[in-house]
């Protein structure tokens, strides 16, 4: 019992870090961009992920380019 408390109270922080994780994808089904303000490339590898995946395809990153706002995640949609 305490071995499973304990499991939920590491696995909590994880948990609720992902969830903070929320940007706007510029895109479709072959691909796009995501502002990178307050990313990681981890993160909006992640991002890119969740999107394609919407579609039944897979993430490739193929850039990170300044934007006049930034800096923005390119990537692309494979199936």
């Amino acid at each position: 019992m305490i071995r499973v408390i304990k499991a939920m109270l590491l696995g909590a922080p994880v948990l609720t870090l992902t969830g903070c994780v929320t940007t706007n994808v510029d895109g479709g089904d072959v691909g796009g961009t995501i502002p990178m303000a307050g990313l990681t490339r981890q993160q909006a590898a992640e991002v890119a992920r969740n999107h394609c995946a919407a579609y039944g395809r897979s993430a490739h990153i193929l850039a990170i380019r300044p934007d006049d706002n930034g800096m923005k995640a390119i990537f692309e949609c494979k199936s």
